[in-house]
């Protein structure tokens, strides 16, 4: 089974439809869930990207940053995931021929993956090595608004 019969499978779902036929207000809802994720990952990221590029809030470790911004972060992917799957549910077989919706999740499962390995691992110790915390905030910050523009990009990139 290929994408497309998989992304037909899911847009003809009963939540599918269901969720298609919800009243605009939920559509709208979950696009302001999604936008607000998105702000709030992206700052809790920069603010602990900017202290191990160390141009912000020394007085803090990165380590203590990274504590204080993880609910925030994991909330947040909460918010991307769940309102994500609302809105691609109902119109999954647009989605699927879309370049930038596959660009969006491959900058995502990359930014994953360096978040749950590099970058966790970078944040927990005290003092990094400058140019590992260099190379790991760079990397970070670009995969993460990469997400968010390759998802902007959606609307403006047709099949």
């Amino acid at each position: 089974m290929g994408t497309q019969e998989l992304f037909h499978i899911i847009q003809n779902s009963d939540i599918a439809i269901a969720l298609g036929q919800a009243p605009l207000f939920f559509g709208i809802l979950a696009q302001l869930f999604h936008i607000s994720g998105l702000v709030l990952l992206l700052t809790s990221i920069l603010l602990v990207n900017l202290r191990l590029l160390g141009v912000g809030f020394t007085y803090f470790s990165a380590a203590q940053l990274a504590g204080y911004t993880k609910p925030f972060v994991i909330t947040a992917l909460g918010f991307l995931i769940l309102s994500g799957v609302f809105m691609l549910a109902p119109s999954a077989a647009l989605y699927e021929p879309n370049p930038a919706f596959w660009l969006k999740l491959k900058f995502f499962a990359a930014a994953l993956v360096i978040q749950f390995t590099l970058y966790r691992t970078v944040t927990r110790i005290e003092n990094p090595n400058r140019w590992l915390a260099i190379t790991t905030a760079v990397l970070s910050l670009l995969l993460w608004f990469s997400v968010g523009l390759a998802g902007r990009a959606i609307g403006f990139v047709a099949a």
